[in-house]
Parts: C-alpha cells; structure tokens; sequence
C-alpha cells in the first residue's frame, strides 16, 4: 500500500508541474505577444505624431504666407474685373479650408492610435486650428483684411496646443512596453488597474 501511495504523490507532482508549466508557457507567449504589439503600436503612433507635426508646421506655414501676402491679395481684389472683393474673400474661405483638411486629417490618424492624453491633446490642436483658420478668415473680403490681433491671438493659441502635443506625445512615445504592464485605463473616473 506505501507503494501506491508514492507512485500517487509522484503522478500528482508531475500532473502540478505539467499544469504549471503550461500556464507559465502560455503567459510567456502572451506576454511576448503584448510586448511585440506594444513596440508595433508605438512605432505607428511615432510616425503619426511625426507625420501630424509635419503637417502642422506646413499648415501653419501656409496661413502665414497668406496672410503676409496680403498687399498682393488687396491688389487683386481692387484690379480685379468685377467684384474683386467677392472673389478675395470666396479665395481665402477655399485655401483656409484645404489647409484646414489636410492638417485635420492627420489629427485623426493620431486619434485613431491614442492613447488618451494624446487624444485630448490632438482636440486641443483641432481646436487650435479651426481658431487660426477663422482668424486668417476675419475681415476676408473687405480692406481691412487680414485682421492682425485676432490672427496673432490665434497663433499663441496655436502654438500653446502644439507644445501640450508635443509634450503628450512624447510621454506615449518613451514609455517602452514590457511584460505584465497595462496601459492606464481611466474610464468612469478611475486610475490604473493593477
């Protein structure tokens, strides 16, 4: 009967480690499997936040030359045959909205990847944006185009949303993933689980 009971304990130990060992196997892989996905993940928001900053800066670029052409713009309105006026301001609305788009669209690829500060943060910069695309709209149309004080107005605006941007982005971006490690949920006012 002491026989029994011995070859009893050893089947029991092997079966426990048999079980064990699965378990930690499995958790390996799928710690290797959020691991790869992690660093997947944040090589895309890389290239999103990279992507979005250098359509920033262009958007930006492109209302600064509008708005400093100014004087080209007022020519063309007062040589222009008919209600030149009309046609400045009709010209102004379009630029500012294929500026307005094409920054927008790369805001919404980096809202796609997240994570949440970086989502709050790119409805900062949309918001930003459609400031500074009504501002360069201010006054469209009339000769008293561009109005400086609220364009510059806007641009401290802009400016402030770029750098909260680029200050989420960069926390999402330097974190590496590891095994075992969530990302901070914070649904219904809640901190991270652990």
């Amino acid at each position: 009967m002491g026989e029994q009971w011995g070859n009893i304990v050893v089947a029991l130990i092997v079966a426990v480690s048999a079980l064990g060992g699965t378990f930690l196997g499995r958790r390996q892989v799928t710690d290797q499997a959020a691991v790869e996905h992690g660093q997947w993940l944040r090589g895309q928001r890389q290239e999103a936040y990279t992507a979005l900053l250098e359509a920033w800066d262009g958007g930006r670029k492109r209302f600064d030359e509008m708005v400093e052409n100014w004087e080209g713009e007022h020519y063309r309105a007062e040589h222009f045959e008919g209600d030149g006026w009309l046609e400045s301001e009709k010209s102004i609305y379009q630029d500012t909205y294929e500026i307005f788009e094409a920054v927008k669209r790369a805001i919404e690829r980096v809202e796609l990847l997240g994570p949440e500060d970086v989502d709050t943060a790119a409805v900062q910069l949309t918001n930003a944006l459609r400031v500074v695309r009504d501002a360069v709209r201010s006054k469209a149309g009339s000769e008293d185009w561009p109005d400086w004080t609220v364009y510059n107005e806007a641009l401290e605006r802009a400016d402030a949303a770029r750098h909260g941007f680029l200050t989420a982005a960069r926390v999402a971006t330097r974190a590496a993933p590891r095994p075992g490690a969530r990302e901070t949920r914070r649904r219904w006012g809640r901190g991270p689980r652990r």
